[in-house]
């Protein structure tokens, strides 16, 4: 009985994956490769410290696409496990993993930050948005993140199951493991979110009032564009975020248990949490698009002015040059 309930759950499991993960994989591609070109094409988003934080995210959250949504759905979706194949894969891949997952989720809680701070009516908070700072923090952040991915590569590990008798890339330090349950998923994981949240909310509330305030209009039209943008992608973070952490937390906390269908149950909810969680790298570009009419009209503008008709109009000019060439001979 309890061997038919897992298959169950795997098959289930496999079904997510092919109807809802490939999909977001597909998505999250577009939309990450988009939001770049958007950001680093227009001058108004590279100048501005806000925006600085989320072309990083955006980059972030492509290499978690890659990095570890990739492997995930070839795992599940078509039974070819890379982590298995080679030990150097399993080791690399939650390292990197986590660079990217804790490099995306800080990146939005500077964003939100700094938009408050961008929205404040003293002007000495003000000053706290520039682009050097942001350079700065970006740089220390991801210094942070890259250390705290070393003890994966040192500690992850090919271990066979003692619940399922089959090999499995998984942690070998217990120490390191109860950092993972208490400092990471618990404390770090819990908390970026719950910043993020409380700033964003108060972005919006100084949002509100920039109307009195002796600030130029492409300014005042780039915070408010800015701060429903970071707004609503700090929801969407603070909704999957938090269930993925709390599901991560459960599973290493009960690896040990000798329950076979225990084990198949916090491992199939860390399993939907994670395909959520994926859900948020994919949800910005599309979150953008519908809250923000301006990010549209950039979209627009960037993709058909900036690169397309510029394009056509080179291959134009080249073309012309052809023919010239030609009849002249």
């Amino acid at each position: 009985m309890a061997s038919t309930f897992i298959a169950s759950l795997d098959f289930v499991r496999k079904e997510i994956v092919i109807y809802f993960d490939i999909p977001i994989f597909i998505m999250s591609i577009i939309g990450g490769c988009l939001n770049l070109i958007i950001f680093l094409s227009l001058k108004t988003f590279r100048q501005s410290s806000c925006a600085f934080y989320l072309t990083i995210k955006s980059a972030y959250d492509l290499g978690l696409t890659i990095e570890s949504l990739l492997p995930y759905i070839m795992r599940w979706g078509f039974g070819t496990d890379w982590g298995l194949q080679s030990l150097f894969f399993c080791k690399i891949r939650n390292g990197m993993a986590t660079v990217f997952q804790s490099g995306s989720i800080t990146c939005l809680c500077l964003a939100v930050i700094d938009q408050y701070f961008a929205t404040c009516s003293r002007v000495h908070w003000r000053k706290c948005c520039n682009i050097k700072l942001a350079h700065r923090l970006t740089a220390i952040f991801t210094i942070i993140w890259i250390l705290q991915g070393i003890p994966y590569v040192v500690f992850y590990n090919h271990i066979i199951s003692p619940s399922t008798n089959t090999t499995a890339c998984e942690i070998t330090n217990e120490k390191f493991n109860e950092y993972l349950i208490y400092g990471y998923y618990f404390t770090i994981s819990n908390l970026l979110p719950f910043i993020s949240i409380i700033f964003g909310f108060m972005a919006y509330y100084n949002a509100r009032y920039l109307t009195h305030r002796t600030v130029p209009l492409i300014r005042h039209e780039l915070d408010k564009q800015l701060t429903v943008m970071v707004l609503v992608q700090v929801l969407i973070n603070f909704c999957t975020v938090l269930p993925f952490s709390t599901a991560n937390m459960l599973k290493k906390i009960t690896a040990t248990s000798s329950d076979p269908i225990f084990q198949a149950k916090i491992s199939f909810a860390a399993s939907v949490t994670l395909s959520f969680y994926y859900l948020s790298c994919a949800s910005p570009f599309y979150t953008y698009i519908c809250v923000s009419q301006r990010f549209r009209q950039q979209l627009k503008y960037v993709l058909f002015e900036m690169h397309i008709k510029r394009y056509w109009q080179k291959r134009i000019i080249h073309n012309q040059i052809a023919v010239e060439i030609t009849t002249n001979v």
